[in-house]
C-alpha cells in the first residue's frame, strides 16, 4: 500500500515540476529590423521596397499602417510610396501584447524630367533663298550643351539658343544635337536652298 502512495505522489509531483520548469524559462522579447532602405537614404526611385524581419514569423507586422505577409523565417517586404522630400517609414510588429515599433528616415529627390530639344526655325521642308540660315531653338535644361551641325553655340539662361549655317544649294539637312550627361537628343531639319535669280 506505501509503495502505492509513493508511486501516486511521484505522479502528482511531476505535473507541478513540469510547471515549475516552464515557469523559468524565459520568454524570448519580440524583435524587428528594418534592413532596407537604409537610415537616411537619399532616394531617386518610387515606391521603394522595405524589407525587414521580425523574430517570431507569428508576429503581425505594418508598414506605414498597411499589413504585410510575415514569411516562416520571419522575413517580410512591402513598398511604400514616396513624396518629394522628407519621408519617414514606420515598421510595427505585433505579437499578443508585444508591440515593437521601428522608423527609418529617407530623402525622395525626383529625377530630373527627360532633356528636351526643339527647332523652331527654319521650318521642315523650308524653301529658302537666302544664306547662311540662322538656327533657332531651345533645350528643357540651360546646362545642356548643343551643337549645330557639329558647331557648338551658346545655351542662354532660358534655354534658347541659335546659331548660323550655311547652306549649298539643294537639299540641306541641319543637325541640331543637345547633350546633358548620359542623356542627347538630336532633331534634324531638312531644307532647300536655291539660289537667287540674278
Amino acid at each position: 500500500m506505501r509503495r502505492i502512495f509513493k508511486v501516486l505522489g511521484v505522479m502528482a509531483i511531476i505535473p507541478l515540476l513540469c510547471v515549475a520548469i516552464v515557469a523559468c524559462v524565459p520568454t524570448i522579447p519580440l524583435t524587428l529590423e528594418a534592413t532596407s532602405p537604409a537610415e537616411g537614404a537619399e532616394l531617386t526611385v518610387t515606391p521603394v521596397t522595405v524589407g525587414g524581419s521580425v523574430s517570431n514569423a507569428e508576429a503581425e507586422v505594418t508598414i506605414n499602417e498597411v499589413a504585410v505577409t510575415v514569411a516562416e523565417d520571419g522575413t517580410f517586404s512591402g513598398e511604400v510610396e514616396l513624396t518629394e522630400g522628407e519621408n519617414t517609414i514606420t515598421v510595427v510588429a505585433t505579437l499578443g501584447e508585444e508591440i515593437v515599433t521601428q522608423t527609418v528616415t529617407v530623402t525622395y529627390t525626383p529625377p530630373p524630367p527627360p532633356l528636351t530639344l526643339e527647332v523652331r526655325s527654319p521650318a521642315e521642308g523650308a524653301e529658302l533663298t537666302v544664306t547662311p540660315v540662322t538656327v533657332e531653338g531651345s533645350v528643357s535644361d540651360a546646362e545642356a550643351e548643343v551643337t549645330i551641325n557639329e558647331v557648338a553655340v551658346t545655351v542662354a539662361e532660358d534655354g534658347t539658343f541659335s546659331g548660323e549655317v550655311e547652306l549649298t544649294e539643294g537639299e540641306n539637312t541641319i543637325t541640331v544635337v543637345a547633350t546633358l550627361g548620359e542623356e542627347i537628343v538630336t532633331q534634324t531639319v531638312t531644307v532647300t536652298y536655291t539660289l537667287p535669280a540674278e
